[in-house]
């Protein structure tokens, strides 16, 4: 359950978890001409994955979610990371359980609207990120390191 505290910072209050910011660490939007396809029938397809990283005194986390967006005629990469403090002292299994998705779920909105946003800029339609299912994601992609500083 996420609540606002007086200071204006989302905290997970269930686990004493608080959300610090996000970040674009990376992004890179290409589109193609038509004359540019080649292949014709390129399909859509998305990919999201995710890495939780914490301190060595597992004091602060940092979830990086990866976009990996393949359209017919766009690409785009997106490295989004959020940074977490953890107020509580927590095991690596619970922080890599819990901010696998919840901290994912957290910043997904911000990556599509930031998918959404690059994408319009040059005048074309916009791409919007479809439904990702964060506990679908988590179960097949979640990689957890050990000792990696934030």
């Amino acid at each position: 359950m996420w609540s606002r505290s007086s200071t204006g910072v989302a905290t997970m209050e269930a686990k004493n978890v608080e959300f610090q910011k996000y970040q674009i660490h990376k992004l890179v939007f290409q589109r193609q001409e038509k004359a540019e396809i080649l292949v014709a029938d390129k399909g859509e397809n998305l990919e999201v994955s995710s890495m939780i990283k914490t301190t060595p005194d597992n004091k602060n986390a940092r979830v990086e979610l990866t976009t990996v967006y393949h359209g017919k005629r766009e690409e785009l990469y997106l490295e989004l990371w959020g940074y977490f403090t953890l107020t509580t002292k927590l095991e690596r299994n619970e922080i890599t359980d819990y901010l696998g998705l919840n901290g994912v779920a957290l910043l997904l909105p911000y990556a599509r609207s930031i998918i959404s946003m690059v994408s319009v800029l040059d005048g074309k339609d916009a791409l919007l990120m479809p439904t990702v299912d964060v506990l679908g994601l988590l179960k097949s992609t979640e990689t957890f390191e050990n000792n990696q500083k934030t």
